[in-house]
């Protein structure tokens, strides 16, 4: 099957300072070795726009090609041709066929690689790339995308009456948080420098929209992985914009003050929400890894460890890792969550670890391996025994 792209986490950047200050090991060295492969790739990939190649009919109802498109995944022609119906859990093939979110989430990939070189190894020429690729997305008049998610998992079709898409597009953005994660690594650069207030420009109009328009409204008041993401993302961006604003912070503490009870059962880890999915398996993980962003964000917003006076979070997990898959279910989906949270808390139950010794060996390990997965050792520790060497 081959290596799978890890989902979205955030690297606090208290521990890539660290990191950096201790320099390459033992346990190490290869993640070295994998990022600066991939970083030199990157000078070679690119650069994205959700512009390029693009035409009717993959164009939004805007007309506008700046404006983000992404097709709504489980929904299916119906018999009479005019309309959607939702399939949960199948995904219709024909939401290929427009790139944008491909676009977005490449740039997004090459950009972490080329900021992460830049910032271990000081050379410039990762930094020069990272600016190129951030300009042409965001910035530049004839490939820029305009601060607005208005058609992302748009549902085709005439029962469609908006022609808008929908909450769930913020799902469709949420590499958005790993650019605004990463910025602060450039702010030594000086062709970074010019483009920072242009970017928080951006990021602030994106920021009123997420706020304000409808369609992001709908995901605020969500009560699944939607709100989750919605939260994760507003409160990275909002941090990114006013770094000294207490509105990140509070985004943050009444996500896990107030969300977190709704979203999990404190006596069994249950989410129910995501537990009654056709694949419950992958959302139980899915929206597990929005909520362990924002626990991961707390680091560097100054907020106080929320693992431990969250343990509905460890509930979460221990519950996670009690599923009984199907055979063509992909264990390894929720390894990254199950690592994060071993590396939080003490797992007196031993969930964790008996979790992720099984995952190390299924049948499905390889997907955990490669280059992509094996980086993240440079931001946070992984059990010994994890399958981080190709």
């Amino acid at each position: 099957m081959g290596h799978r792209k890890p989902e979205l986490e955030y690297i606090p950047l208290r521990q890539l300072e660290l990191r950096k200050e201790v320099g390459p090991t033992k346990s190490t060295k290869y993640a070295y070795k994998c990022l600066k492969e991939l970083a030199d790739k990157s000078l070679e990939s690119g650069p994205f726009s959700i512009t390029f190649g693009k035409s009717l009919p993959y164009v939004a109802p805007s007309r506008d090609i700046h404006d983000f498109l992404s097709y709504a995944p489980y929904w299916w022609p119906s018999n009479s041709g005019t309309d959607y119906i939702r399939k949960d859990g199948k995904r219709n093939p024909d939401i290929k066929a427009v790139k944008d979110q491909y676009q977005l989430e490449s740039f997004a990939e090459n950009f972490t690689f080329l900021c992460l070189e830049y910032y271990f190894s000081d050379e410039e020429k990762y930094a020069e790339r990272a600016v190129l690729l951030l300009n042409t997305f965001f910035l530049d008049e004839e490939t820029k995308m305009n601060p607005n998610m208005n058609y992302a998992q748009f549902v085709r079709g005439s029962q469609n009456k908006s022609q808008l898409g929908r909450g769930e597009g913020v799902i469709s953005s949420r590499q958005l948080s790993r650019i605004v994660n990463l910025l602060p690594l450039l702010s030594e650069f000086a062709a970074y420098r010019e483009l920072h207030e242009p970017l928080r420009r951006w990021f602030k109009e994106y920021l009123r929209w997420l706020k304000s328009s409808p369609v992001a409204l709908e995901a605020a008041k969500s009560e699944n992985n939607i709100r989750t993401w919605y939260t994760a993302q507003i409160s990275s961006i909002h941090h990114f914009v006013d770094s000294s604003s207490h509105q990140t912070k509070k985004f943050i503490t009444d996500f896990f003050k107030m969300d977190l009870k709704r979203q999990i059962n404190p006596r069994t880890g249950n989410q129910p929400l995501e537990s009654k999915r056709a694949k419950p398996f992958h959302y139980l993980a899915f929206n597990m890894d929005a909520m362990l962003f924002l626990a991961e964000l707390v680091k560097d917003v100054g907020l106080k460890n929320v693992y431990d006076s969250n343990p509905s979070l460890h509930s979460a997990i221990n519950y996670i890792t009690k599923q009984k898959l199907a055979d063509n279910e992909d264990i390894t989906s929720a390894v990254r969550c199950v690592e994060i949270m071993f590396n939080a808390v003490k797992d007196e139950d031993n969930c964790c670890k008996r979790f992720l010794s099984v995952a190390y060996k299924s049948k499905d390990s390889e997907n955990i391996k490669g280059p992509k997965n094996t980086i993240k050792l440079l931001w946070s520790e992984v059990p010994s025994n994890a399958p981080y060497f190709s």
